[in-house]
């Protein structure tokens, strides 16, 4: 494989993926933050398969999303998944706000406000910016955006 094919893969992993094999989160990962080239696809396709995806995947989306605005390519909502922190077996509730922009051919996913909770009378809890915690999350949340990005990746109707 020759050089500039070799970088251009790997590169594509980095989009893809949030970071190379072997090599420590960034700190755009570390807060949480994916960035995906959808080259060939209009903003409009991007913004309308991204909707689409938060409305068969995030509850309700009338609950779900707390606004959406087509001109500036901006969505924000609300989600609740399930995670296991780093280490432990017993599956927790994540909490979290999903705030992507949309821009041609590329779109920002990032995750804010995490919060976990075990259910029950204790409650919700902000989780850490590092930890078990932190690293379940990571994961979990990666998971969400690698789903986002093969639904919008998707040719025709998504």
């Amino acid at each position: 494989m020759s050089g500039v094919r070799a970088f251009v893969v790997a590169a594509g992993l980095l989009v893809v993926t949030g970071r190379a094999v072997g090599q420590e989160a960034t700190s755009e990962e570390m807060n949480h933050t994916f960035i995906f080239d959808f080259s060939g696809l209009s903003r409009q396709e991007i913004y309308d398969r991204t909707m689409k995806w938060i409305t068969n995947n995030l509850r309700s989306p009338k609950a779900v999303i707390q606004s959406e605005d087509l001109e500036t390519g901006s969505i924000i909502a609300n989600g609740v998944t399930t995670m296991t922190a780093e280490g432990d077996s017993l599956p927790a509730n994540l909490s979290f706000r999903m705030s992507v922009d949309v821009r041609e051919g590329k779109e920002r996913i990032r995750f804010l406000s995490l919060q976990t909770s075990r259910g029950g009378e204790e409650g919700w809890d902000e989780i850490p910016g590092d930890g078990a915690w932190h690293r379940g999350a990571q994961k979990r949340l990666l998971l969400i955006a690698r789903n986002v990005n093969e639904y919008v990746k998707r040719k025709g109707e998504p």
